[in-house]
């Protein structure tokens, strides 16, 4: 009987598994657009953990909700619809090189998405459902708008993100972040008071727009990486935890059974495998009965 010929290692290769999403790096940061948004992920320690996390969410939230098909030519379109999907995933999400460890900028080409709202519905759908879909994933920022980090290129930015949210006379409060990583040009005083200067448009509404660090209704968020600022509005700053998903998911339990029926499962094993031990009978004690007795006078 002839030998099994072995195959060579490229066959392995060829056959393997293909990931969900590619995670190499196709664009470099001095290439972002100046209207380029998109997501602001850093990680615990492990990077690729972190990038592999963030794409499962992104493209898990941003799916439109799926009706009922009633007949059989509505799944034909829903599965040729989903197959055109499927081609097109891969470029809705993009990871950009930001040359720096354990932090990550995912652009969206997709237009119909905002950032904003994305972002802000994966942190309340955790908090409110109770679950923990993270592991290496610290903190996830939203990003409206980048531009070139300079003074004149924020301000200017600025104003354009802020003219529809805070330019009216509605009475809001907002709250100005701000962190620098490999830039030591831009002072952070400076910029705070430029964009604060933007988010009352001088003193047009200053009475209507109040500044507000404990908890503001809106979060201007700026984050400085090299040459490149990444700028965005959150709301619900201080309830979801700063946008720190680790520090807001660290108590609840992943997507697999919770902890407490683990525990009972537990119990209901040990239950069975000891069954209860008989109580030894205790011994009848016969009481006498008093009997009368009379005195004969």
């Amino acid at each position: 009987m002839p030998e099994k010929q072995k195959r060579s290692k490229s066959h392995y290769v060829k056959h393997a598994k293909k990931p969900r999403f590619n995670y190499e790096s196709k664009c470099e940061l001095n290439d972002l657009k100046k209207s380029s948004k998109g997501v602001l992920a850093t990680a615990n320690f492990l990077d690729y953990g972190c990038k592999r996390e963030v794409f499962s969410l992104l493209q898990d939230y941003s799916e439109p909700e799926q009706k009922p098909h009633s007949t059989d030519q509505d799944i034909d379109d829903a599965i040729a619809k989903e197959i055109e999907d499927l081609k097109k995933e891969n470029k809705r999400f993009q990871l950009v090189n930001c040359t720096l460890n354990n932090i990550m900028f995912i652009a969206i080409e997709d237009d119909k998405v905002n950032a904003c709202d994305l972002v802000h519905k994966i942190l309340s759908s955790l908090s409110r459902n109770k679950q923990r879909k993270t592991r290496f994933t610290q903190r996830l920022l939203p990003v409206s708008h980048t531009c070139y980090a300079s003074i004149e290129d924020i301000t200017k930015t600025a104003s354009i993100m802020l003219k529809d949210m805070l330019h009216n006379t509605t009475p809001k409060t907002f709250g100005i972040i701000f962190k620098s990583r490999n830039n030591s040009s831009i002072s952070r005083d400076t910029i705070i008071k430029s964009v604060a200067s933007v988010a009352t448009d001088g003193d047009k509404y200053a009475e209507y727009n109040k500044v507000d660090l404990d908890n503001p209704e809106y979060a201007i968020v700026i984050n400085i990486i090299k040459t490149i600022a990444f700028m965005g509005t959150v709301k619900d700053y201080k309830c979801l935890s700063k946008y720190n998903i680790d520090e807001l998911t660290k108590g609840f339990s992943g997507q697999s059974k919770p902890k407490v029926a683990d525990d009972e499962n537990k119990c209901d094993a040990s239950n069975e495998e000891s069954p209860p031990s008989e109580s030894p009978e205790k011994p009848e004690i016969s009481v006498a009965e008093p009997t009368e007795t009379t005195l004969e006078t």
